[in-house]
């Protein structure tokens, strides 16, 4: 997963940054997927083409991206598709909360069981405990 969810650590906002939003915002603002009239037809014109440029930039398929409402719906769903009831989780003690917090949320729902993994200013002492926190 690559995380572009920057705007909650970036201030000032380049002037570029509102004036694409309130350009956006004038010409897109029609359902993309619901309607059939002009703008609705030009918003799905430019879902798509962020959708190229995005596949492109990651070296997939359009078909590959998926956007999402913003991070914290992208980890839970990502999350949601990936644990299986009986898994075991890793996660370290840096995690992010939307992280820890959604782990631990499968855990309560009963899907899987996990360990919150210490890591270390050394890269091989971190390798070291989660290779130590594995299960079989």
């Amino acid at each position: 997963m690559i995380y572009l969810d920057n705007a909650a650590t970036t201030w000032p906002k380049p002037p570029s940054v509102p004036q694409a939003v309130s350009r956006a915002m004038a010409r897109y603002g029609a359902n993309p997927g619901r309607s059939g009239h002009k703008m609705a037809s030009a918003t799905a014109a430019q879902v798509y083409g962020c959708r190229e440029k995005a596949a492109q930039l990651f070296r997939c398929q359009p078909e590959q991206v998926v956007f999402t409402l913003n991070c914290t719906h992208a980890i839970n769903t990502a999350l949601a598709g990936l644990i299986r009831r009986g898994d075991h989780v890793l996660i370290s003690d840096l995690e992010h909360n939307s992280v820890a917090r959604a782990v631990h949320q499968l855990y309560l729902d009963g899907i899987c069981s996990y360990t919150i993994v210490p890591t270390f200013e050394n890269d091989e002492e971190t390798v070291a405990s989660f290779y130590r926190a594995l299960r079989p």
